[in-house]
């Protein structure tokens, strides 16, 4: 085996794995179930913060920024879910980068009556490390530092869902339990839009147990809330790929690509679509199109790379692996 053909095989091997355990949530460095990376920060008054001398606490960790009013709403509302929950095993940090905001954090958590910690990120290392993109951003972390839940910005659910995440994390809550707290949402003013939102909510939670029988019926759920829902759609043609049945992904896929002939994920998925079925010019010619667009340029690249290499083009396929391993790691590779 040449040189060419054993860099084929090995990245084969490790790309789907890879491209596997990618998230899009909080970030794209840390998924559930990882260690939180370590941090040191200086305080708004009191101690350092250092997560390696840090109490075996289930941990809310907000990342902030100042004068906005999501992060406000985030801060207000997660200190309220730990005083409701009243229990000394919760801790509340929250994270920021305007160091020179001290005294607009002082008077805000005096007027709220806050009880947490303000901790300062002066250089954003811990917002590169966690590879953050919106504010606030919520990381719910076990007592082993393990990250369980994310949110991401503040919503009207907020509050809601957040108990039930730091239960969940705690363990007062099993998976069902934390499925049924989701959807026991009892404000009456919720939207249909934001009740389809919360049905979708749980089957990621569901699809992530390996539970695809449930995931199913809640985004079946979704799309009686909100009918014309795309992203349910698209959510469900994901689990019908993942389950290989392709018509019923094909159909949902195609019922997107009528209501919207340019989005960009349903083209991502066409091409996935039309690789599994064997259309393997077709597929190059979805996936080019996706790429342009650029919606998941590693799993794009995946898929091309796969295309190529059932077409017998190495090359390119090698050319395409690659990309997709240097988007996934930050980095070129040689």
């Amino acid at each position: 085996m040449n040189r060419q053909s054993k860099t084929l095989l090995w990245v084969c091997i490790l790309l789907p794995f890879s491209i596997g355990s990618a998230r899009a949530e909080p970030g794209d460095k840390i998924a559930p179930g990882d260690i939180v990376p370590p941090y040191q920060l200086e305080t708004m008054s009191g101690p350092n913060v250092d997560s390696t001398n840090r109490q075996a606490k289930t941990t809310v960790l907000i990342y902030v920024v100042a004068n906005q009013r999501g992060s406000e709403r985030a801060i207000a509302d997660a200190s309220k879910a730990i005083k409701d929950i009243n229990n000394q095993s919760i801790e509340l940090l929250v994270v920021t980068a305007n160091t020179d905001q001290s005294a607009f954090f002082t008077e805000f958590w005096e007027e709220k009556g806050i009880e947490g910690t303000l901790a300062f990120d002066p250089n954003r290392k811990l917002y590169a490390d966690l590879g953050l993109i919106a504010f606030p951003t919520t990381l719910v972390m076990d007592h082993e530092g393990r990250l369980v839940h994310s949110l991401s910005t503040h919503s009207p659910n907020y509050p809601h869902v957040l108990d039930g995440y730091i239960r969940h994390a705690m363990g007062s809550l099993n998976d069902a339990g934390l499925a049924k707290h989701l959807k026991a949402r009892s404000l009456p003013t919720s939207s249909p839009k934001s009740n389809a939102s919360r049905h979708r909510a749980v089957a990621k939670l569901m699809r992530s147990k390996g539970l695809d029988e449930s995931a199913e019926k809640e985004l079946m759920q979704a799309l009686e809330f909100d009918p014309e829902s795309l992203d349910a759609r698209l959510d469900l043609a994901e689990l019908y790929l993942h389950q290989k049945r392709y018509p019923e992904a094909s159909d949902y896929i195609d019922q997107v690509q009528q209501s919207n002939p340019e989005h960009r994920h349903a083209m991502l998925l066409k091409g996935i679509l039309l690789f599994h079925q064997g259309s393997n010019e077709q597929s190059q010619q979805w996936l080019t199109k996706a790429l342009n667009l650029n919606p998941n340029p590693a799993r794009t690249h995946f898929y091309l790379g796969r295309v190529y290499e059932a077409q017998g083009d190495k090359d390119q396929a090698l050319n395409h692996y690659r990309q997709a391993l240097g988007q996934l790691l930050d980095e070129t590779i040689e």
